[in-house]
């Protein structure tokens, strides 16, 4: 098994939603879920998909990124820079679901005598929002284990609309690295308590390796701090490869 550390340096900016509203704002942890991808798509090892359709469009398909046979960490922040920008986007909505004011009560469309063809109609309403991401300049360090040698220089396209450029090279692996519950849990089928099985590992198990557990406020954004790289290499990853 290889094990690779890198520095990700961002060279252009790069924005995601790690909370959403009239702000959005891009997370001070990179997540393994868009890393991932990212790695995926620059190494051949995931089918680039430029439409979507039905349930697909979104209900992503995570398990998919267990077929890479890559097992990448979340990436720590080294230095961040922020910028901020304001972004035109248009939210459709279906009008069943739309509140009006009428005869001063707030009344429900699919309460009212509307035409059928109308109710199935979907309606944009133009936003403006403010979008904080992270400028270039600011550094992450991950760690990717894998079954063939990787690149020590790569350049990876990821973020909304895949604008953020980040050049990745390699350098010397950690003691501690950031591991992302939800790719733990959904993707690679680590379980949160032990089921019988002495030998297989648990959420409960990385935890007790870890400093502590930060929640974020997606359920995709929950990350072990400072797990132990030893017990990741020599226990952990042997059982997500081999499963």
């Amino acid at each position: 098994m290889e094990t690779t550390t890198y520095v990700a340096e961002l060279h252009s900016p790069l924005f995601y939603a790690a909370s959403e509203g009239t702000l959005i704002r891009t997370g001070d942890i990179l997540s393994s879920t868009a890393l991932s991808y990212a790695l995926g798509y620059s190494l051949g090892l995931l089918k680039k998909r430029y439409f979507l359709y039905g349930k697909e469009a979104y209900q992503h398909q995570y398990e998919e990124l267990a077929s890479t046979e890559l097992f990448v960490t979340d990436g720590v922040p080294l230095n961040l820079v922020y910028t901020e920008e304001t972004f035109k986007s248009t939210e459709y909505l279906s009008e069943r679901n739309m509140t009006i004011i009428a005869k001063d009560e707030f009344k429900n469309l699919k309460d009212m005598d509307l035409d059928p063809d109308l109710k199935r109609k979907k309606v944009g309403l133009n936003k403006v929002r403010r979008y904080i991401g992270l400028a270039p300049g600011s550094k992450f360090l991950f760690t990717v284990w894998s079954r063939e040698p990787l690149p020590d220089d790569l350049l990876l396209t990821m973020g909304i609309r895949r604008s953020g450029e980040v050049r990745l090279k390699k350098t010397a692996n950690p003691k501690t690295v950031c591991l992302n519950l939800f790719m733990l849990h959904d993707v690679y089928g680590v379980p949160s308590g032990r089921n019988g099985d002495e030998g297989a590992i648990s959420l409960i198990d990385i935890y007790n390796h870890a400093s502590t557990l930060v929640r974020g406020s997606d359920y995709r954004d929950h990350h072990f701090l400072d797990v132990d790289v030893k017990f990741v290499e020599d226990v952990l990853v042997p059982q997500i490869m081999a499963a």
